[in-house]
């Protein structure tokens, strides 16, 4: 059994290698491995990119007061399509003045997507459209 003192002597304090510890070779340069976490990280972001979604709620304003406004939202989802777009569910009406509604409504989209596209789309419509604005936008 060692004592004390033998215990003292066997510790390194500086932690220098014995000379009987063999350093091992990278297998790889520097710059192949900095090369391949840049590439295995970009990687990384790209995926995560695909899945970013956002979710964007807008305010359509009519200019007539007797326009039919489910027809317009009817309208507007069926006829703007782009990849990674998905209109929302449904729509509210909401009351601005002397009887005129705002038609409020959501979509989603990708990373891919512009909303100003999206929304120049909407006012395309000239002679049903006085405006369109984005209300939020949200990262899901």
């Amino acid at each position: 059994m060692k004592t004390k003192e033998e215990d003292d002597d066997d510790f390194d304090v500086f932690g220098d290698e014995d000379e009987g510890e063999k350093v091992e070779e990278p297998t790889e340069s520097r710059a192949e491995m900095l090369a391949r976490l840049k590439a295995e990280a970009e990687a990384r972001t790209a995926q995560k990119e695909a899945k970013q979604r956002t979710l964007v709620a807008i305010e359509v304003k009519p200019w007539d007061t007797e326009q039919d406004l489910a027809e317009l939202w009817k309208k507007i989802t069926t006829t703007i399509k782009q990849d990674g777009l998905k209109w929302g569910e449904g729509f509210q009406l909401v009351e601005v003045a002397f009887g005129i509604k705002k038609l409020c409504m959501t979509f989603t989209m990708g990373v891919n997507n512009s909303s100003d596209i999206i929304q120049e789309e909407i006012q395309a419509f000239e002679d049903e459209v006085q405006s369109v604005e984005i209300v939020s936008m949200n990262v899901l």
